[in-house]
């Protein structure tokens, strides 16, 4: 009985292992089917943020890494910080901004290939879909209008890795393989049980 425990204690941790490089659940995928779309981490884990000034840009993605030729779903979050009681500024408030003026700009290979021209946009959020053509490295420059008393053009630049459409194959293996243990071990267990009964 332990052995069957501990079989099937290894197929589900080598599964959330194999999930957690992920950190998120796409729609269409053998978890979303197992779990019926369960939101398996918080935003945060899939997000990335860049602080210049007193300005914060946040972008979240679904899925967590784009894959070629899939739409991908993007949010993007401004917030300014102020100061706090605290001179060492170990104590300040982030509030997010009423509205902002955002254009993006996608480079692959230090070549521009996309441009998405600025745009306002009231609240401290925009949602936005997205789908890259190619696999690799992209480098999105995100430009902040009229952040500051001098309108000066903030720029916050984040990298975007981006899969093949079989970039998560090796989950699916690492599934299949957690099954298949499984599976020999309570196999053997059984076949043990029969020749010990008389």
């Amino acid at each position: 009985m332990r052995v069957i425990v501990l079989s099937t204690l290894v197929g589900f941790l080598i599964m959330f292992a194999s999930h957690g490089a992920n950190a998120e659940l796409s729609s269409g995928s053998i978890f979303n089917n197992f779990f019926s779309g369960l939101k398996w981490q918080p935003d945060a884990l899939n997000a990335e943020s860049e602080v210049i000034g007193n300005y914060q840009v946040v972008i979240t993605t679904n899925p967590l890494t784009p894959i070629v030729n899939q739409t991908t779903h993007m949010e993007f979050k401004v917030y300014n910080y102020n100061q706090g009681a605290y001179s060492d500024k170990s104590n300040y408030a982030e509030t997010g901004v009423n509205h902002f003026i955002m254009g993006i700009r996608v480079f692959y290979n230090d070549d521009l290939v996309d441009e998405i021209h600025p745009q306002l946009h009231k609240g401290n959020s925009w949602d936005m879909d997205y789908t890259f053509h190619r696999s690799g490295n992209h480098v999105l420059k995100i430009d902040l209008y009229d952040a500051d008393r001098n309108n000066q053009v903030i720029t916050y630049i984040f990298n975007m890795p981006v899969n093949t459409i079989f970039g998560p194959i090796f989950e699916y293996i690492l599934i299949a393989a957690a099954i298949a243990l499984a599976g020999t071990l309570i196999w053997v267990r059984f076949v043990m049980m029969k020749k010990k009964a008389p």
